[in-house]
C-alpha cells in the first residue's frame, strides 16, 4: 500500500511533516504534502526535499480544507469575512448536499487532482472547527443587540454565528470526504485526531490560552465536542462499504520543536510589552480602564519551546503539562509511527476498530423476538382491518418505497403476475387503486407524501415534507423527479419499471446464493421475501444490494 503507492497528506505540520518523512523512506511512487498556508507548503517542500529518493515524487499544496474550493486559497482572513464570501460560506455549509457542492469542495478536489490511494489526515480539525469560534461568544453578543437593533452589524453577527458553527463545517468534509473516496478509489483514510485535553478531564485548567468562564474555558469545551462529532461522522462513513477510516488519536502533549529565546505567539499573536509603574483605584461600580499602562517598544521575549498547533511554552508550563499525572506527551516520531502501521492496516491504535470491538451488535435473541414482534404486528393489521405499512419515522424516502411496494403487491397479489405484467399496465392500476382506495390514500397523504399518478397529475394532501417549506416550491419537470425520489409516492411508469427490475435481481440473487450454499443463517429468503411478497423483507434486500450489507467485525 505503500511502496509504489500514492500518498495524500494533508495538514503537513509537526505530525503531518514527520509522517510524510517517514513514508519517503518507504519509496512510494507519489507523497503530496498539503498545507493551509503557502508559506508552510514551501517550508515543509525544503524541509522534505531533503529525504526525497529518485523514485518517489514530492509535491506541495496549500488551501483551507472546510473552505469550497473557489475560497480556500484566500490569503487574508480579513479579505476573506466579507458579506460576498460569507454568503458563499453560508451556501456552501448550509445548502443541500447537491452534485455542484461536492464538486466544489476543496477535499473533493484534493483527491481528484492528486489520485491517492492513501490520504493521511494530519490537521488537528477540532481546534479548526471547534475552536475558530467558541459556542459562546458570538451567539451572547448577538443576543445583546437582537431586540434592539436590526441593523446590517446584527445581520453581519448572524452570519458569523452560522459560520462559528462547527457542525455544518464537519458534516459537508465528511459528505464530500466520502463521495471523494469513492469516486475515485482511495484506498484508506487516515486521521490523526485529538481527545481535546491531552487525555485529562473537564477538571484540569488546560486550555489554549482562553478563559472566558470559570474553570474551563468553553472555547476548549468546543474542540472536545468537535472532536467527538468528527470522529462519530467518520466512524459512520467507515460502517459503508468501500470506506476504510482508522483515527488515530494522541493522548498526550505531542513532541516539539528546538527550544528557543525570542518572541512568541500566544493566543494568535506576538505579546507586546508593556508596562505599569503607577498603580490606580478602581472604584466598584466604575469600568475597569487602564490610565497608567504603557505600551513599550517590542516583544516580549523568554526562553521557550514551541509544541506545533499548541504553539509555545515556558519552562513552567512545560514542566506542568508534561509532568507524570498531568497530560504527559508522546514524541511526534511515536505518533508518526502509530500512523505509518495503520496504513499498512494496524488496528492497534485506531479507535474506531476499539468503539467497534465495544459495539454491542445485533444479537440471535432479539433476532427471535423479532419475529415475534412482527407476526404480532401481522395480526393486529387482520383484526384491525388497517394495514400497517409505514409511518414515517425513518424518513420520507423509505415511506414511500414501502408504500409503493405495498400497491404494487395490492395490485398483483404475487410476485409472479407482477414479473408478467408490464410496467405501463401495472402503473395505470396503482393508480387507480390509490384513487379508489380511501385507507391506503389517507396513510400516504396524512405523512406528508405527495402521490404522483401514472398521468403525472398529483395528489397533494395538506402538508408535504419534500419539498420542505424552506425550498423553492416552484415546479418544474428536473424538481418533480428529484422531489419524486426523496419523498413521493412514485406510480409513474419509469418507477414501476425500476421496481420491477429490482424484483428481478431479487430473485436472481437469491437463486445465485442458492446455489452456491451461500443462503443466510436462519433465513428462508424464497419463501419470506419473494413467495410471501413480503414488502419490508424485499425492500430491505434491495437496499442490501444496492448499498450494501451492514459491515461486520
Amino acid at each position: 500500500m505503500i511502496t509504489g503507492g500514492r500518498i495524500l497528506v494533508i495538514g503537513a505540520g509537526q505530525i503531518g511533516e514527520t509522517v510524510a518523512n517517514k513514508l519517503l523512506e518507504l519509496k512510494p511512487e507519489l507523497v503530496v504534502a498539503h498545507t493551509y498556508t503557502l508559506q508552510e507548503a514551501q517550508e515543509v517542500s525544503s524541509m522534505l526535499s531533503r529525504s526525497v529518493s529518485s523514485s518517489t515524487t514530492l509535491a506541495t499544496s496549500w488551501r483551507d480544507l472546510f473552505s469550497p474550493f473557489s475560497l480556500s486559497q484566500v490569503l487574508e482572513e480579513s479579505l476573506r469575512d466579507t458579506s460576498e464570501n460569507r454568503r458563499v460560506l453560508t451556501n456552501f455549509f448550509y445548502g443541500h448536499l447537491t452534485e455542484e457542492v461536492v464538486q466544489g469542495s476543496t477535499i473533493y478536489q484534493l483527491v481528484k487532482k492528486w489520485q491517492p490511494n492513501v490520504v493521511v489526515d494530519g490537521v488537528n480539525t477540532a481546534t479548526v472547527c471547534g475552536y475558530e469560534d467558541d459556542p459562546y461568544t458570538t451567539p451572547r453578543h448577538l443576543i445583546e443587540l437582537l431586540g434592539a437593533d436590526s441593523s446590517e452589524k446584527t445581520i453581519d453577527l448572524a452570519e458569523k454565528l452560522l459560520l462559528s458553527s462547527f457542525v455544518p463545517k464537519l458534516v459537508r468534509f465528511v459528505q464530500t470526504l466520502y463521495r471523494a473516496m469513492l469516486d475515485f478509489e482511495v484506498e484508506r483514510y487516515v486521521k490523526v485526531s485529538t481527545t481535546g485535553l491531552g487525555g485529562m478531564g473537564i477538571n484540569i485548567k488546560y486550555t489554549h490560552g482562553d478563559v472566558n468562564e470559570e474553570g474551563m474555558s468553553s472555547g476548549i469545551l468546543g474542540k472536545v465536542s468537535a472532536a467527538g462529532v468528527l470522529h462519530q461522522l467518520l466512524w459512520s462513513i467507515a460502517h459503508s462499504p468501500k470506506i476504510d477510516v482508522k483515527i488515530v488519536v494522541p493522548a498526550a502533549l505531542v513532541g516539539w520543536e528546538p527550544v528557543r529565546f525570542g518572541k512568541f505567539h500566544s493566543n494568535g499573536s506576538f505579546p507586546k510589552l508593556v508596562d505599569c509603574e503607577v498603580p490606580i483605584d478602581v472604584p466598584f461600580g466604575s469600568s475597569l480602564k487602564s490610565t497608567n499602562g504603557v505600551d513599550l517598544e517590542g516583544y516580549l521575549e523568554i526562553p521557550y519551546v514551541d509544541s506545533g498547533e499548541n504553539s509555545a511554552y515556558s519552562l513552567g508550563e512545560m514542566a506542568a503539562i508534561t509532568a507524570l499525572g498531568q497530560m504527559g506527551s508522546v514524541t511526534r516520531e511515536e505518533v508518526a509511527d502509530a500512523v505509518i502501521q495503520a496504513i499498512e492496516g494496524s488496528t492497534r491504535h485506531d479507535i474506531l476498530a476499539a468503539m467497534d470491538a465495544a459495539l454491542l451488535g445485533p444479537s440471535y435473541n432479539a433476532a427471535f423476538q423479532r419475529n415475534v414482534v412482527l407476526k404480532h404486528i401481522a395480526d393486529l393489521e387482520l383484526a384491525e382491518g388497517a394495514p400497517s405499512i409505514a409511518t414515517g419515522n425513518l424518513g420520507p424516502t423509505v415511506a414511500k418505497h414501502l408504500f409503493e411496494l405495498h400497491i404494487l403487491k395490492a395490485v398483483a397479489g404475487s410476485v409472479e403476475n407482477l414479473l408478467e405484467t408490464d410496467a405501463s399496465s401495472l402503473a395505470t392500476k396503482a393508480s387507480e387503486f390509490v384513487l379508489g382506495n380511501r385507507q391506503v390514500r389517507r396513510q400516504i397523504l396524512s405523512l406528508g407524501l405527495p402521490i404522483l399518478l401514472d398521468n403525472g397529475e398529483i395528489l397533494l394532501g395538506t402538508y408535504w415534507i419534500v419539498p420542505n417549506s424552506t425550498d423553492n416550491q416552484e415546479v418544474d419537470q428536473a424538481k418533480v423527479d428529484s422531489w419524486a425520489r426523496q419523498g413521493w409516492v412514485d406510480l409513474r411508469v419509469s418507477q414501476i419499471s425500476s421496481w420491477l427490475g429490482r424484483i428481478k435481481l431479487v430473485g436472481t440473487d437469491i437463486e445465485e446464493k442458492r446455489s452456491s450454499s451461500q443462503v443466510i443463517l436462519n433465513r428462508n429468503w424464497q419463501s419470506v421475501v419473494l413467495e410471501g411478497f413480503n414488502v419490508g423483507e424485499i425492500l430491505a434486500y434491495v437496499y442490501s444490494m444496492e448499498g450494501g450489507d451492514r459491515k461486520t467485525y
